[in-house]
């Protein structure tokens, strides 16, 4: 292994929407994972600082990012891979029709969590936490796996150049 592989990289930038998309399902994944681990948690702790501390963390993740990671997506991705390849359109609405399964699983867990946030002593759905955590995890790796290396196929570098400025900009507006 060379020495400089152990030297930070640089994060992804909108220049590079596909890795920056794929940068966000690690955290999608590093923020799943603390919200998988926050009932057992509660249960032995009850709603510690440190629960609460995790409690924010994730609701900031998933009340802001999260939406605008789905928009990026289909905003930019969907319709333009819809355009060059028509037989994707039952994978494009399996992925539209999971974002909004997230959507409405998230305003339900939410709830609780802004509860264990403010330091009360909920115990999370945990059903729900889990059907999140494995929805959001397998979402993720298909779109990985599948839209990704799609949409490099078939998008030129000008569309996608054009796309992480719209990224960036609904960021900054």
């Amino acid at each position: 292994m060379p020495l400089t592989d152990a030297l930070p990289r640089p994060a992804p930038s909108f220049d590079a929407p596909l890795e920056m998309l794929a940068a966000c399902h690690d955290k999608i994944r590093r923020f799943c994972t603390m919200l998988s681990a926050l009932p057992a948690h509660l249960a032995a702790h009850g709603a510690d600082a440190e629960a609460a501390d995790a409690a924010r963390a994730v609701l900031r993740y998933f009340d802001q990012a999260g939406p605008q990671h789905h928009r990026d997506e289909e905003d930019e991705l969907f319709p333009l891979i819809a355009a060059r390849a028509p037989e994707a359109a039952g994978a494009l609405a399996r992925l539209r029709d999971e974002h909004a399964r997230f959507v409405a699983q998230w305003q339900v867990l939410r709830v609780a969590l802004e509860r264990v946030a403010a330091g009360e002593a909920v115990a999370l759905p945990v059903g729900l936490v889990e059907a999140y955590v494995d929805g959001y995890r397998a979402h993720a790796a298909f779109e990985e796996a599948w839209l990704f290396p799609l949409a490099a196929r078939h998008l030129s570098e000008d569309e996608m150049a054009a796309a992480g400025r719209r990224m960036a900009a609904r960021r900054q507006g």
